[in-house]
């Protein structure tokens, strides 16, 4: 069927995404995201309370980015393994490995333990992820690909209206131990639901090129991560020596990962893969830092500073589901490039929140404006990458997406991080260090903004395997 000039038309006579041959899939991937989506928001209330009982706000970085330090190589090693053998074995083992980090995280005595249980829930996350993407890439038609990704973020909308509340009341009414148990409990739930749509999804046997010379770099590369992670949070000649090592080791791990082109904005895939890493990286971060300065600096309840990721959730649902309407947007090269431009803007009036003088309110309006931006963005990337990958290698280039996404969350984390525990005095004066945090997100979008031009002219997909690592 010839698709219109985006890749999102659908026929008439094309299945519907409920139609007999997808609805067991569909009804099965929404469930999952709807619990994916609960458990993100849920643990984003929750954490700004666990690190604060665990007396460790300087690593309040490393809660987030040592997820995504360890969610690198998931990613990887869940990608090549769903092109070798399908989706159905990296999904399973990421959940369990899910499963075995929140519980570990929600019975820390003690930072460390909890941290290790972060980094388990980030390789089983990066795994789950990426079989989820290939699910799609596999299951459905071009055609219909930007409608299930506009029904994913529509899963988002029921958790972000009662996730932060229900975690925010458990975490001050109880603990924010039982929030971490509870997802556990949902990620077995959720793997169940998804054993007989995995185990009916046809595979083409397709073999990827290289399946197995990927996981080295990214272990690396995670490694990496982590030291310039644990640097950014304790400034001293010893950390200064570990970020060094940390860089060294990002960069010799890198080129093994990322398409050839991508730090350069070649048009094509390496260009959508640097969009989706610059802009996640800068909304990821604002995220991370956005209930912190609610609760710290402007005496929020966790439960009203989770109202912020609810907010933000219900605004990238309504720019996604817009995303999927072709009529409203016929070329989705555009789309990346407002959404870019929304998320910058967006970016700017939530550091303009920081300011004393600023309303409250004004951070997290500005957040859920990136939000928005975010929405069209991220899921029109992925329908461009699916549409440009071969059969053989939409596994190996959703799991690029993911990478630039972690890699890029860690490193800015990472960054902010230093920058916060720089500039950090007390609870209720550290304006100035948010400030700082959010003015290097602020950078990074607008440099996303600048490579969203250059997505337009898709790089050749038959390119030889080796031409195309970076």
């Amino acid at each position: 069927m010839p698709l219109l000039s985006d890749g999102s038309g659908v026929a008439p006579s094309e299945p519907g995404l409920l139609s007999g041959p997808h609805r067991p899939r569909t009804l099965a991937i929404a469930a999952t995201f709807f619990l994916v989506a609960f458990a993100g928001l849920a643990l984003g209330t929750a954490m700004p309370i666990a690190v604060q009982e665990l007396n460790a706000l300087p690593l309040y970085a490393i809660a987030f980015g040592g997820y995504l330090s360890a969610s690198l190589a998931g990613t990887v090693v869940g990608g090549g393994w769903a092109d070798r053998r399908g989706p159905a074995a990296p999904l399973n083992a990421g959940c369990l490995c899910f499963v075995g980090g929140s519980v570990l995280a929600g019975a820390a005595p003690s930072i460390t333990p909890f941290l290790a249980g972060r980094l388990l829930q980030g390789a089983g996350g990066g795994a789950v992820t990426v079989a989820l993407y290939v699910m799609v890439g596999r299951g459905y038609p071009a055609a219909l690909r930007p409608r299930m990704f506009s029904v994913v973020t529509a899963c988002w909308i029921l958790p972000s209206m009662v996730g932060p509340a229900i975690a925010g009341a458990v975490t001050e009414h109880l603990s924010w131990r039982w929030v971490f148990h509870g997802i556990a409990v949902f990620t077995l739930v959720a793997t169940a639901l998804l054993r007989r749509p995995l185990a009916a999804l046809p595979h083409d046997g397709t073999q990827p090129e290289e399946p197995t010379t990927r996981v080295g770099p990214a272990v690396t590369v995670a490694f990496g991560a982590g030291l310039l992670q644990y640097a950014g949070s304790q400034a001293s000649p010893r950390t200064a020596v570990l970020a060094v090592v940390g860089l060294l080791a990002v960069a010799a791990g890198l080129r093994g990962l990322l398409p050839a082109g991508t730090l350069r904005a070649r048009p094509g895939i390496p260009a959508l893969v640097l969009v989706r890493g610059l802009t996640a990286g800068a909304y990821f971060t604002i995220e991370s830092y956005v209930p912190l300065l609610l609760v710290n600096e402007r005496g929020w309840s966790p439960t009203a500073a989770g109202y912020s990721l609810t907010c933000a959730a219900l605004a990238w649902a309504a720019a996604s589901w817009l995303q999927g309407r072709p009529r409203l947007f016929p070329r989705r090269e555009r789309v990346i490039l407002l959404g870019a431009l929304i998320h910058a803007a967006g970016t700017a009036v939530t550091l303009a929140g920081v300011l004393r003088a600023a309303p409250a309110v004004t951070a997290p309006v500005g957040f859920t404006v990136a939000a928005f931006g975010m929405g069209l963005l991220l899921p029109s990337v992925g329908v461009l990458t699916l549409d440009q990958s071969p059969p053989g290698r939409q596994g190996v280039n959703t799991a690029a997406l993911q990478v630039a996404d972690s890699l890029c969350s860690v490193l800015l984390i990472g960054v902010c991080g230093a920058l916060f525990n720089a500039l950090h005095t007390a609870a209720g004066t550290d304006a100035a260090a948010f400030a700082a945090a959010f003015a290097a997100a602020l950078a990074v979008t607008l440099l996303a903004s600048l490579t969203a031009r250059r997505v337009g002219t898709p790089a050749s997909t038959t390119a030889a395997p080796t031409d195309q690592l970076a």
